[in-house]
């Protein structure tokens, strides 16, 4: 069954993953791709007025949770977006190959429940994969480089989420997570998990 039309909305976040060509690595060493993916966020946040509320950097892809603004839609945004990492990490690397291996894919986020679950999932990816203990070692995602000044202030749907104890929370392993039920959710173009139930506070 083809994949459905995206919704274009200001009125709530999506989540965009996109994935690097072929499975490979992004061809220069990570902190340098993070470097290159944080200007660019930071240019164009500015630009379009986009809220960006969370940006995570795997081995061969990314995680990130966006509102967009009247500026752009979402598909301006990422285009022009995905087209200036690309080209300063091929003119870096020295290569003409594709940067990513097909179009970002992106599914719409429409309730604060399940925001709370996309938000949690995509900080604990790295935890998830084995590469560190707890969210906070994971050098590359906005929870470590808040200082650069690309993640927006928290508003509608994005305030909701608990500040007082925010690292507890995103360090408890949910048996919802391990599911990969919000892995298949995402695979939609409007998120809808297989459970909706996400324990938020102890």
């Amino acid at each position: 069954m083809p994949r459905k039309k995206l919704i274009y909305t200001h009125e709530y976040p999506y989540h965009v993953y996109a994935r690097s060509n072929n499975h490979e690595w992004f061809y220069l060493p990570k902190e340098r791709v993070l470097e290159i993916f944080k200007i660019e966020l930071k240019r164009l946040v500015i630009k379009f007025d986009v809220l960006l509320h969370s940006f995570v950097l795997m081995d061969n892809h990314y995680h990130m949770l966006v509102t967009t603004a009247p500026k752009a839609t979402l598909g301006e945004f990422m285009c022009i977006f995905q087209k200036s990492v690309s080209r300063k990490i091929n003119s870096e690397s020295g290569r003409v190959n594709h940067v990513f291996g097909g179009p970002y894919r992106a599914s719409l986020i429409r309730s604060a429940e399940y925001y709370f679950q996309v938000y949690k999932y995509v900080y604990r990816n790295p935890v998830e994969a084995g590469i560190c203990g707890v969210v906070e070692e994971y050098p590359f995602s906005t929870l470590t480089m808040d200082e650069f000044g690309i993640c927006s202030p928290t508003s509608g749907i994005a305030h909701m989420i608990p500040t007082d104890k925010k690292l507890d929370w995103l360090n408890q392993c949910d048996e919802f997570l391990i599911s990969n039920s919000i892995k298949r959710g995402l695979r939609k173009t409007e998120f809808k998990p297989v459970f909706s139930r996400l324990k938020i506070r102890q």
